[in-house]
């Protein structure tokens, strides 16, 4: 149990769950690694069968914890620093050579969803949120991050969500693609066992090799995704630190014309 993340094994999953409850599940470098951590030793467990990652509470995850990112331009190497472990996170995350699942309930913003869109599939509760916001912060989600959206909704949502930072309830994040499958608050968890149980009911070695092609596919096609240099740099300009500032001291950012 770390002080952010508990870690449970047991019939074949690894459930990780986020406990970050202070900051509303905040991606944060201290749980980040906790996580990675926790993927590392997931990827040579010969029992597990499948990673669930959700968050405790009502609160899947509010994004990635913008109080690491202040003052950029004084801090520019703990900045970059910070966000490349975010980044390695959702990476790890997503080639991960067994099947994950997000359970989401409650918010599931910026940074949270790039790490639910990391995982092979998303079950949601009817309560959750969902949003794509960079850009009401002056930042950038990572071509990445970027791409993984696209692949899910379409390039026309992609730039609805993104050019708008709207906020999308789980009804349209199902219609849009965001999410596979709805529950109950209180049926989540069953809806999550019922996946898992349909996870089980095939070979392993077929979801890994039929994992490894689908991963080809995605990353082949995506010819150009070029890395996080655009996003790294989003945190430097004038927009980022206004954008940061502003959400730190609870104000509407005040963005260059």
């Amino acid at each position: 149990m770390d002080s952010d993340l508990s870690v449970v094994s047991a019939g074949g999953v690894t459930r990780l769950t986020l406990t970050n409850l202070k900051s509303r599940n905040a991606l944060n470098r201290s749980l980040c690694a906790a996580l990675r951590a926790a993927l590392t030793a997931a990827a040579v467990d010969p029992q597990c069968r499948a990673v669930v990652i959700q968050g405790s509470e009502g609160c899947f995850a509010s994004g990635a914890d913008l109080g690491e990112f202040a003052d950029p331009g004084e801090q520019r190497a703990r900045v970059l620093a910070g966000y490349r472990e975010l980044r390695a996170t959702q990476e790890l995350l997503y080639g991960l050579d067994r099947p994950t699942v997000a359970a989401i309930d409650g918010h599931c913003l910026g940074a949270g969803l790039s790490l639910a869109l990391a995982c092979d599939m998303r079950i949601a509760t009817l309560r959750s949120v969902f949003a794509a916001p960079p850009a009401r912060l002056g930042l950038l989600y990572s071509d990445q991050e970027l791409w993984r959206l696209a692949l899910r909704v379409g390039f026309a949502r992609c730039r609805d969500l993104l050019f708008t930072g709207r906020r999308v309830a789980a009804a349209e994040a199902l219609e849009l693609g965001l999410v596979e499958r709805l529950s109950e608050v209180e049926g989540l968890d069953t809806a999550v066992n019922e996946l898992l149980g349909q996870f089980a009911a095939c070979s392993m070695g077929s979801l890994r090799k039929t994992k490894q092609q689908i991963l080809r596919f995605e990353r082949e096609g995506a010819a150009g995704v070029q890395g996080d240099t655009l996003a790294e740099e989003a945190f430097f300009d004038a927009d980022g630190i206004e954008g940061i500032r502003a959400f730190l001291e609870r104000r509407a950012p005040r963005f260059l014309p």
